[in-house]
C-alpha cells in the first residue's frame, strides 16, 4: 500500500483553476496530457514517498482544515 496523499483546500482549488484555464484556452488533448502527468507524479509519490521531501506545512498550521482526495478522483475534475 502506498503513502496517503492529503490535499489542502488551496491545492484542490488551484488544480481546479488549472483545469478550468485549460478548458477555456486549450484542447481536450492538452487537458488529458496535464491530468495524465499529474496522475503519474502522484502515483510515483504514493509508491515511492521517500524520493520526495516531506511537507511540513500541515504541522505548522494544525488549525487548517484539510481535505483528502484519491488519485483516481482527480480525473473527475476534468469532466466538469
Amino acid at each position: 500500500m502506498g503513502a496517503e496523499i492529503i490535499w489542502t483546500k488551496r491545492a484542490i482549488n488551484t488544480f481546479g483553476n488549472r483545469i478550468a484555464y485549460l478548458q477555456e484556452h486549450w484542447t481536450e488533448k492538452e487537458i488529458f496530457n496535464f491530468t495524465s502527468r499529474v496522475n503519474e507524479y502522484l502515483n510515483s509519490l504514493q509508491s515511492q514517498p521517500l524520493m520526495y521531501r516531506k511537507s511540513t506545512r500541515l504541522k505548522k498550521h494544525p488549525h487548517r482544515r484539510d481535505y483528502q482526495t484519491s488519485v483516481a478522483g482527480l480525473s473527475d475534475q476534468t469532466k466538469k
